[in-house]
Order: C-alpha cells, then structure tokens, then sequence
C-alpha cells in the first residue's frame, strides 16, 4: 500500500482537489478530495487520470542544446550562461522589445507567470503572450468597459440563482464551473428553477435544459441586441436597480429604439415568443448567465459579450445574489491595460493592444517574420505548446525557425521544443510547490496551493528556478549581503525585516524581489516558489 497525500488537479482551470496514492515515488491511484471546499470530492475523468500527466516516456530529464546533430545533454549552468549571454546580446544590438516571454502557468502553475514577468519586466520588455490574450479578448475588453477594470469580470453566482443561462457552453462535457455536471443535473430536475441554453446543436447541457435556444451559427449578438430590445419595450427592466446602480444607461437606451427584434429573432432561427418569455423570466427570476468559448472564439465575440452584460445589467442581474457576481480572489490572474492610453504597448508590425497586460499569441509569427528592425528575435516559452496550440501551425513553425533564440521549457519534447535552441526540463505540478489563482467563487475567497508530492527521476527544476537563474546570469539580480543570507537561516520575521532594509537601500531590488526571495530563502526551504508563497 502506498500513502494518500493530497494535491490538486492541474489540466483544467477548475483544479479539483484529488488525493493521490503514492507508492515508489509513482501516483499510482487518484480519487476526489472530500475536503476540498470546491469541488467537494468530485472529480473527472482526466483528473482520474493524471498519473498519466505525470509518468511517461517523453518527460524530459536533462537541459538540451541543438547543434548540427541534434539535440546534445548540456549542463544548466551551460544552458543558463549561453542563454543568458544570447539575450544580452540580441538586447543590446535591438532593444527589450525584441524579446517576448510566452506561456506562464498553464492550468495549475501559476508561479511560472510570477517569475516570467519578473524577467520579462528586467529586460525592460511588455511583451507577453498567453492564450488568454485571444480566447477571452472579449470578456475582458467588455468587463473592462463595464466595470472600469478588465480583471474585474463577472462569473454566475449558481448556488443562489433560480435561472441559469449557459450560451455557447456544453458544461455537462466542458466542466468550466465548479462541479458542473452535478450542478446542471440538480438544476433540471428542480421544478422551481429555470434552465435556458443558447446553443446551435443539441448539447448534452441542452438535451436536460428547460429551454433550448438552437440559435444559428455566429447570431449571437443579434439575438442578444434583440432581447435587449423586448426588454425595454415591454417594460421589463428594472429601473430602481438602473437608478441606484447604473451609469450612462440613457446615453445607449437609443441604439435599440426601433429595431425591429421579431425580424432579428427569426433570422436567428428561432421562435419570438420562446424568446420573448425567456426575456421575461430574466426579469422576474434571480438570473445568471454563463457564455463560453461558442461565444468568446465566435464571431462578434466581444460585441457579444458587451451586449450581455446590458441585458443582465437593465434586468438587474449584475452584482446581486443569484445574478453574475465579481468573485472573490486573492489576487488578479490578470491586469488592466486600456488600449486608449498611449502608455499601452502595441505589437510592432500588426499594431495589436495589450489587453490585460497580455498579446494575442496568433499575431507572434507575424511580429517575427516582419522582417522590420524591431521584430521578435528572443522568446522563451513555458508550459505552452503554440504550434499545437494556436493558429497556423506553418506560419508558427516558419516564425521560430527565424527567431535567433528560442528557449523552450516543458515536461516533454512537444512539436514546439523540437524547433527550440535550447530546451529546459521543468518540475511538473507534482514535483514542485505551486498555486493556481483560478478558484473564482462568490462570496467565498479560496487560495490553492499545492505541495510536492513526487520526486524528479532526472534534473528538472522549477519554473520559477529557470527564470531566476537567467536572470542572476543577466546580471538583473543586484548583490545580496550576507545578511540577508544569514536572517534566511534564522527565521522568517527577521529575514522579511532584513529584506525591508535592504529593499529601502537600494530600490531598485524591488523589480526582482522575487528572485530575491528565492535566491535567498528559497535556498533555505528547498523551493523558490514555496519562499514566494
């Protein structure tokens, strides 16, 4: 028998909390944590799998470097220095905005980001690339609009609402809410709640829900500006909460005077009345929403997505229990970065905004074969795959061959590392301290963090740990006295006194504090990460 020790899944956003038997440092079974106030022992079928994950012939177990004849075993403190010197140079002779840090914590590492944009910000560059730069643009951008902060978006409070609305989402398959299967089914089978799902095929969300809103392809918007439409004109907004909790209502009450919603609802395929009794129960119930990818990777995404959050909004849904809520986090996953303020960076050659502080990643081949003087030259990428992952596998497989350095750290040898420099094998999420800042819940505020709970078979490190030794190689990472050092070794009240100090002598320490933290008592714990922690 092994022993149970308890972790987290890390291959959806969701991160169910699992336990998972050990038995010579292998995973060798998994099941739900009970415990976990989240997911309550549930779990899926890929969570039941991770030991899959995490045990398989093509983790990587060494740093590589590619030369003529393929990829060479190199040491770290190789990989490191050549790396380390490689960017200096590209730096110097083009500018920070030649280097672009790509990927940073996948669905559970989330450390990996922390120290990445500590590099990336030492190099004097803003040019980060995540998926969530593309996949949820019009969320964010709407949210932003909405509410004056992009990370400041609302999810669906389903515990205390008696109408849910899934667009574009197939949770009882997808998942993407805590627990989802299990929520959907309670929720069909309770008479005195409401089920709508707008979706052009026959889900399995849709085959249990209430109303099905077979909606054709890419009409999303206009079935949305139409429900806003027979809102207003049948009187069913709410106008105390308008009044109380509103701005700027009046100015954008005239886009939907005179349109004609019955001709918009029938070219969206559907029934008017069915419609216009959805739009009633809106106002009448504690109704949320949940749109998905079918709607953030679809046609007028972030039209979309504005226009619901009006519709939620005049019907008082927003920012009340049982409506969408801003929820609780420990910190943002992500930023705010307004594309009307001049101090926004934008891509070079297609001229792309950041949106919360983050690129599109379909726009990176373009920014590198530009052939202009201040293209992409550097990229190092984590725990992302983009020649899988993102658009036009042959324009990203041209692009990278172009670059002058491309740094790839994984677990495995994916399509992407095949075409790096230099490829650097990471700690999985099993073998390091980490956290995920995914656990967005209302009212509650959860925080996961995970510990070790197998070893490395070969000379992985943390993500975390790769960033930093870069870093201190650059040059980015001042002198840290002996003090430092020795209070680390002490005990933690006086090391953070001793880090305040040195931190008002040379100010500048701030920019990498984290690789501070983990040069310094990160030696002592074992882990950067856990030191950041």
């Amino acid at each position: 028998m092994g022993e149970w020790k308890k972790t987290g899944c890390v291959l959806c956003a969701q991160n169910c909390g699992i336990e998972v038997e050990v038995e010579n440092n292998r995973i060798v079974k998994v099941r739900g944590d009970k415990d976990n106030p989240r997911s309550k022992g549930y779990v899926c079928r890929k969570g039941m799998k991770i030991m899959y994950h995490q045990h398989h012939e093509d983790r990587l177990q060494y740093p590589l470097k590619r030369t003529e004849k393929g990829f060479e075993r190199i040491s770290w403190e190789q990989a490191t220095e050549e790396i380390a010197a490689k960017l200096k140079d590209i730096i110097a002779k083009n500018g920070p905005r030649s280097y672009a840090y790509m990927g940073g914590g996948g669905q559970g590492c989330h450390f990996d980001a922390a120290s990445g944009m500590t590099l990336l910000k030492a190099i004097g560059s803003r040019y980060y690339y995540n998926a969530l730069g593309q996949e949820l643009t019009g969320l964010f951008w709407a949210y932003g609009r909405g509410t004056g902060k992009q990370y400041k978006f609302a999810i669906p409070d389903e515990h205390n609402c008696d109408m849910f609305v899934g667009i574009g989402w197939n949770g009882m398959v997808s998942h993407q809410i805590p627990r989802a299967p299990l929520f959907l089914r309670e929720f069909a089978k309770n008479p005195d709640k409401l089920l709508v799902i707008i979706d052009p095929r026959k889900t399995e969300t849709a085959e249990i829900a209430d109303i099905h809103l077979a909606i054709k392809p890419g009409t999303d918007a206009l079935l949305t500006k139409a429900m806003i439409s027979i809102v207003i004109n049948e009187g069913w907004s709410d106008d105390e909460y308008i009044k109380n909790h509103i701005n700027g209502y009046e100015e954008i009450k005239s886009w939907f005077a005179g349109f004609d919603s019955k001709a918009a609802v029938e070219f969206c395929g559907l029934d008017y009345e069915q419609v216009k009794e959805v739009c009633h129960q809106l106002r009448v119930r504690k109704a949320c929403c949940h749109p998905d990818l079918g709607v953030y990777m679809n046609r007028h995404s972030t039209l979309t997505t504005y226009l619901e959050i009006i519709l939620f909004a005049i019907t008082g849904n927003i920012c009340v229990p049982g409506g969408n809520v801003i929820p609780g986090m420990l910190m943002p996953i992500v930023g705010h970065s307004d594309e009307r303020d001049e101090k926004t960076w934008r891509t070079q050659s297609t001229g792309f905004p950041a949106l919360c502080g983050i690129f599109p990643p379909n726009v990176m081949p373009e920014e590198i074969t530009s052939g202009r003087p201040d293209r992409l030259r550097a990229v190092i990428c984590t725990q992302s795959n983009p020649l899988r992952s993102f658009a036009d596998t042959t324009a990203y497989e041209q692009a990278f061959k172009e670059l002058e350095l491309l740094v790839v750290c994984e677990l495995a040898m994916t399509e992407t590392a095949k075409l790096a420099h230099y490829v650097l094998p990471a700690k999985s999420g099993y073998e390091s301290w980490d956290a995920t800042f995914f656990a967005w819940t209302w009212p509650e505020i959860y925080f996961q963090m995970r510990r070790p709970v197998v070893e490395p078979e070969g000379e992985q490190i943390e993500l975390g740990e790769i960033h930093l030794r870069i870093a201190d190689k650059m040059g980015f990472i001042p002198e840290i006295p002996e003090s430092l050092y020795a209070a680390a070794r002490e005990n933690r009240i006086k090391f953070g006194m001793e880090l305040i100090n040195f931190g008002k002598a040379n100010p500048a320490v701030l920019k990498t504090a984290p690789f501070v933290v983990a040069k310094t008592l990160g030696k002592e714990m074992g882990s950067g990460n856990l030191a950041n922690l």
